[in-house]
């Protein structure tokens, strides 16, 4: 983590451990075994897509709902909280 980023982060995180969830479920992230060009699966144990044969990235999805990366966002487990809280409370208010 930089110097920036960790002035700029919340008290809670220290930057030493990775605690970040996703923005739509507040769960881990895992790899999805298909490449983000052509969302075929991996050459062998390679970086290698198996249908255009070029190095790719792994696409990652939400361990709940099953999203892929693009529909969320990584943020800290105490942001997560911090709106489900005000949601709450949001959701409390317009009860009345």
């Amino acid at each position: 983590m930089s110097y920036d980023n960790w002035k700029l982060s919340n008290p809670h995180d220290d930057g030493c451990t990775s605690d970040e969830v996703t923005s739509c479920c507040g769960v881990e992230q895992i790899g999805s075994g298909a490449s983000n060009c052509c969302d075929a699966r991996f050459w062998g144990h390679t970086d290698i897509c198996g249908k255009c044969k070029e190095h790719a990235d792994e696409y990652m999805i939400c361990t709940e709902c099953e999203e892929d990366d693009s529909q969320y966002n990584m943020i800290s487990e105490y942001e997560y909280n911090e709106r489900r809280r005000e949601d709450a409370q949001e959701h409390n208010r317009d009860d009345y």
